[in-house]
Order: C-alpha cells, then structure tokens, then sequence
C-alpha cells in the first residue's frame, strides 16, 4: 500500500512538475535588436534589456509571423522560459 502511494505521488509530482516548464515568464518591451543569424531578439524596456534566443518551437503571434518580420522598434511581449542561464523565447507577440 505504501508503495503505491509512493509511486502515485511521483507521478502527480512529475506531472505538476513537466506542466510549470511549460509556463513560462513575461518580458514586454520595444525591439532593440533582432539577430536572424543567431537566432537571437533583444527587447529592452525601462529597467533593462534581455536577449531570447529563438528556436524552431517559438510561436509568433499578432502582426509578426517570424524572426525575420520583426524590426527595431517594434513592441513585444515574450513569453519565454530560463534554463541554463538562457532565456528562450516560447512565443513573441505583437500588436
């Protein structure tokens, strides 16, 4: 009995744990850079600017379809997520 237990609460740990990777932090801001071939956007705003690299998986939203769409001085919102000390862009949305 214990033993299931154990193995259930792994499980529903596992779970909550897979799903919060997928949620990731907000950073809105003007378009200060964009690096088609790095595959890299940075975005600054009033405290400081964040670089995201952007891969395959980063869905663009709003106006913008791509990396390549993208201009100085456009305003975003990315919702990207960290690891490693990188910050990767899971979506980019404009107006």
């Amino acid at each position: 009995m214990l033993l299931r237990v154990a193995i259930a609460f792994l499980f529903v740990f596992s779970l909550t744990a897979a799903a919060s990777a997928l949620v990731g932090e907000q950073f809105a801001g003007e378009v200060l850079k964009v690096d088609t071939a790095a595959n890299k956007l940075t975005v600054k705003k009033a405290d400081g600017n964040r670089t995201f690299a952007v891969d395959a998986k980063t869905a663009f939203t709003g106006n913008r379809k791509s990396l390549n769409d993208l201009a100085k001085g456009d305003q975003v919102t990315v919702e990207f997520q960290t690891a490693g000390g990188q910050y990767t862009a899971l979506r980019v949305s404009t107006p």
